[in-house]
C-alpha cells in the first residue's frame, strides 16, 4: 500500500496527507483491504471519482480505498437492454458508450464527474433525469459485516441528491463494486428542462438524436461550470431547496423573477444558484476560495492553493446569508470529510 494525500484525489485539490491509499481492481483486492485495516485497527474512507467532497487539511490516519474495476457486461431483455457495470468505470464513459449505442435513459447526466459506484450515493441528476430512473441494482461490500450484498432500487432509499449511503449511519460502510442499469434501445431523447430545449431550439434540432442532447447538455454545462481540471470545484456545491407554495408566493413579491419550479405536490425547487447570484456572491472570494463567476452554485479552489477551511467557511457565510435574505436554509450537495463535526450526511 502505498501513501497519497487527498489534495491529489480530489477535484477540489484539497485535503491532507493519507497513511495508506489502496487501489483495489475486484472484489479479493477490496476484501484484503478491508482486512488489512481491520487487522490494524485503521479506519476506512471509500473514495469514488473525489468529486462529491470536501476533505479537511488534517492527515488521515487510515486506509483510502479506490475501486478501480471498469468492465462491463450487457443482457438484451426485448427493447431493454440491462448493462452492470464495475464501479471504478468513470461514469461520463459510460454515458458516451450508452449514446454510441443508441441506449436511451442517461444522455442528460452527460458530463457529470465521477465515477459509476458514486453515483448512486448521491443519486445523481441533472436536466429532468436521475440516476433511480435506470437504476435496478448494485452490488457492495458490507464493511462491517464482511461480506458482499445487493441493494435493490427500493433498498437505496433514493430521494433528491440522497440515498442509503448517504445516511450517518450508513456512510462509509460500503464499497460499491458494480451497479445494473435498465435502458432502452432506440427509445427517444428525454427533453425537460428549458434551457436544453432553448439550446437544442437555437441548434435548429426539432426531432434530436440522443448524441445530439448529449452535445447539448455538454456545451451547456462547459458554459456554466468550471472543468474540474483546471480549476477546483466539486461541481454543485449547494442543493436546490425545496420550499413551500406559500414561502414561494411571499417571496414572488419582493423577488418577481425568482426562480422556482413547481413539484406538483404543494413544493417547489428554487434555484440554489439564482438565490446565491441575487444575493451578490457570484463571483466573490473568500482567502483563497471563491464562488464561480460561471455560476453561483459553485465554490472554486482559483489558484489551487485553499485551504479545505477557507471553502467550509466561506459555504458558512453564503448559507448565513441566504437564510437572512431569503429565509431559506440552504444545504450541502457535497459531503465533508474529516470536520469536528463531521456532519456528512446533511
Amino acid at each position: 500500500m502505498g501513501t497519497k494525500n487527498f489534495r491529489d484525489l480530489t477535484t477540489f485539490r484539497v485535503g491532507g496527507k493519507i497513511k495508506y491509499y489502496k487501489e483495489a481492481k475486484n472484489s479479493k483486492e477490496v476484501m484484503a483491504a478491508v482486512g488489512f485495516a481491520k487487522k490494524n485497527n485503521l479506519p476506512i474512507f471509500v473514495l469514488g471519482g473525489g468529486s462529491d467532497i470536501l476533505v479537511s487539511d488534517k492527515p488521515f490516519d487510515g486506509v483510502v480505498i479506490k475501486f478501480v474495476g471498469s468492465k462491463y457486461r450487457v443482457s438484451n431483455i426485448g427493447l431493454r437492454v440491462l448493462i452492470t457495470v464495475e464501479a471504478g468505470m468513470n461514469w461520463d464513459d459510460l454515458v458516451d458508450w450508452a449514446v454510441e449505442n443508441n441506449l436511451q435513459g442517461m444522455e442528460c447526466l452527460s458530463g457529470i464527474p465521477g465515477t459509476v459506484g458514486a453515483a448512486p450515493i448521491q443519486n445523481i441528476g441533472a436536466y429532468g433525469q436521475e440516476l433511480k430512473d435506470v437504476f435496478v441494482k448494485l452490488t457492495a461490500y458490507d464493511i462491517d459485516q464482511g461480506k458482499f450484498v445487493k441493494f435493490d432500487k427500493e433498498k437505496c432509499e433514493f430521494s433528491y441528491r440522497e440515498s442509503i449511503f448517504k445516511k450517518k449511519e450508513n456512510w462509509q460502510k460500503y464499497v460499491i463494486v458494480d451497479v445494473t442499469f435498465n435502458l432502452i434501445k432506440n427509445g427517444k431523447p428525454e427533453i425537460k428542462y428549458d434551457s436544453l430545449k432553448e439550446y437544442l431550439k437555437l441548434q435548429n434540432s426539432k426531432t434530436p438524436k440522443l448524441q445530439e442532447v448529449r452535445n447539448a447538455v455538454l456545451a451547456i454545462r462547459a458554459s456554466k461550470f468550471e472543468n474540474p481540471k483546471d480549476v477546483g470545484n466539486a461541481g454543485s456545491f449547494f442543493k436546490n431547496p425545496i420550499i413551500k407554495k406559500s414561502h414561494v408566493e411571499k417571496l414572488l413579491k419582493e423577488y418577481p423573477d425568482i426562480s422556482c419550479r413547481d413539484n406538483g405536490d404543494g413544493t417547489y425547487k428554487c434555484s440554489a444558484g439564482w438565490l446565491i447570484e441575487n444575493a451578490g456572491w457570484k463571483g466573490k472570494t473568500y482567502k483563497s476560495a471563491g464562488v464561480s463567476p460561471n455560476h453561483a452554485l459553485v465554490l472554486i479552489n482559483p489558484k489551487g492553493d485553499a485551504r479545505a477551511s477557507d471553502i467550509i467557511e466561506l459555504s458558512e457565510k453564503i448559507t448565513k446569508d441566504i437564510y437572512k435574505k431569503f429565509g431559506i436554509k440552504l444545504k450541502r450537495e457535497v459531503q465533508l470529510v474529516g470536520f469536528p463535526e463531521d456532519d456528512s450526511a446533511t
